[in-house]
């Protein structure tokens, strides 16, 4: 038992692979997965004994274990190594190295394609997931039988592991998957096909957003997110307007992935929704279009109930850049919360031919926050305010190293005699990196 343990730590630290995304949909041989561990991955004896393990363990454990393998607790290498606790077992460290390479052993394959089929569903994702991440042919085969076995179970965790795999061959399985009489296999279906990100899955995708199932027009949504296309925006807006938040949720998450302007108006109006889950969508939302019309409904934002809303709001605010949002940001910068004010001072530095600061930003310079103040300094730096100068000299004496520096390289940003005199105060600073900025600072141009 001690050593099944042991494999079920390596692979709740297991890394993921990085995703692999063809540039056009054609039949080839599966390619294998690009390993983060250039070792061995785990053999037959290995999967056997991980399995085993799984199996034997409590459901919330094993639940959470797998839910694990492939997004990694600890980035592998060094800095996994170094952050070990003296006492934890050579063993674990190098069956973690060995479940963060793809699988190779074709030996394994039969027993994880029977295990697809297993009762327990932390072992069925479990072997979902190392087929799907594995190079070999035998393992794309598996997959693809599987989405053709009696039990539903078993097709469901076949098109998981498909999606795992994102491999372009597999298109026309799991467009015939969409049409199982499973709820469920249609669902997992839909994510996968997101997944292989092949613009010929919008159609499909499409019709499913008006599917009776919550999950099959939730993983719709956010398939057709995945896939980028712009003939997704038609039949994503009126999700937005679902009886389910999950789905409204969804539907404005991919709407942003698709970066359309076409969804602006809608995705504004999903900015009153009830659902706080929606609300943070819809702003990131419009963050990522940056459509300057969408200003006046992200500023309502910053007053939102929410903090990370308000958060979010400020961010969208800063993507589009837009100037006029300067005085509402400026107000922010005295929030309640230390990550809206974060946002807020850092939304100001991104604001387009902002030349004066707001007064809440040359406040800021005195938060209690030392990260905030420097981030404020930074900010006035950007926006190159002589205003903000005798509030900046004032920084040159602060406790915090790393606000001194900010203050020197936001100073060298303004110009003025004033500006001058300062930093030839601060090449007198304790400390060297302060000392060379302000050095930096004074040759440069004056």
């Amino acid at each position: 038992m001690a050593r099944l343990l042991l494999v079920l730590a390596a692979a709740m630290q297991a890394a993921p692979a990085p995703p692999t995304r063809p540039a056009a949909p054609v039949h080839r041989a599966v390619a294998p997965v690009p390993p983060i561990h250039t070792g061995p991955g785990p053999d037959s004896a290995m999967v056997a004994e991980f399995l085993g393990a799984l199996a034997e363990t409590p459901p919330a454990v094993c639940g959470m274990a797998v839910a694990m393998l492939g997004n990694g607790w600890e980035w592998p290498g060094v800095r996994g190594s170094v952050s070990s606790l003296r006492d934890e077992p050579t063993a674990v460290r190098g069956d973690r190295r060995r479940f963060q390479s793809s699988l190779q052993d074709r030996r394994a394959v039969p027993l994880l394609k029977v295990s697809l089929s297993r009762s327990e569903p932390c072992v069925r994702r479990a072997a979902a997931h190392l087929l799907g991440n594995s190079g070999l042919p035998e393992a794309d085969k598996a997959l693809r039988d599987g989405l053709r076995h009696s039990e539903a179970r078993v097709r469901e965790a076949a098109a998981l592991g498909l999606g795992y795999m994102e491999h372009p061959a597999s298109f026309d399985v799991l467009v015939e998957a969409l049409r199982d009489g499973d709820g469920e296999v249609v669902r997992m279906a839909a994510w996968a096909l997101g997944n292989l990100q092949d613009a010929r899955a919008v159609p499909p995708l499409a019709r499913l957003t008006e599917a009776e199932a919550i999950g099959v027009r939730r993983a719709a949504a956010l398939g057709l997110g995945e896939i980028e296309d712009a003939r997704a925006v038609k039949p994503l807006v009126p999700l937005l307007r679902d009886r389910d938040a999950g789905v409204r949720e969804a539907a404005a998450t991919a709407l942003g992935q698709i970066e359309d302007a076409s969804a602006s108006t809608a995705l504004v109006q999903a900015l009153g929704d009830r659902a706080q889950n929606v609300r943070l969508a819809a702003v990131e939302a419009l963050g990522q279009i940056e459509d300057p019309k969408t200003a006046p409904g992200l500023k309502e934002l910053l007053q939102d109930r929410d903090p990370e809303v308000r958060a979010a709001a400020a961010r969208a605010l800063g993507s589009i850049a837009d100037p006029s949002a300067a005085e509402a940001l400026g107000r922010l910068v005295a929030d309640s919360v230390t990550e809206v004010r974060h946002a807020a001072v850092a939304a100001l530095g991104q604001l387009d031919d902002l030349h004066v600061a707001p007064a809440g930003l040359l406040a800021a310079l005195r938060d209690r926050d030392p990260a905030l103040r420097a981030r404020a300094a930074e900010t006035l730096g950007q926006i190159g305010d002589p205003a903000g100068v005798s509030g900046l000299a004032g920084l040159l004496k602060d406790e915090n190293v790393e606000v001194r520096r900010q203050a020197v390289s936001a100073l060298g940003q303004i110009e003025g005699d004033a500006v001058t005199r300062h930093l030839v105060v601060a090449l007198k600073d304790p400390d060297a990196g302060v000392r060379k900025a302000a050095a930096e600072a004074l040759g440069d141009d004056r």
